[in-house]
């Protein structure tokens, strides 16, 4: 007899609707749900199956990192001008 798992703990998240009906479009085309996709997603964390990524470790990260140590950054007096220089 196979062994019944008892689901009894439930999480919530949001998202808004388009990152909802996007996620959703995609895994429907693999016949998958997007609360069988989460539970499938915990159970991989419960077992350790879950490749952790560190931002603050990635090539671009750390070339930036780089450059504020090299004195190589800008900086903005404003979000008005960091948004011009980010625009142009």
């Amino acid at each position: 007899m196979a062994n019944k798992v008892t689901h009894d703990k439930t999480y919530s998240t949001k998202v808004s609707q388009e990152v909802g009906d996007k996620a959703e479009a995609y895994l429907a085309q693999y016949d998958i749900s997007v609360s069988d996709y989460l539970s499938d997603a915990l159970t991989k964390a419960a077992n350790h199956e879950v490749k952790i990524i560190n931002y603050l470790d990635t090539p671009e990260a750390l070339e930036s990192k780089r450059e504020i140590e090299a004195g190589e950054g800008k900086t903005y007096d404003s979000l008005e001008e960091l948004w011009k220089d980010l625009n142009d």
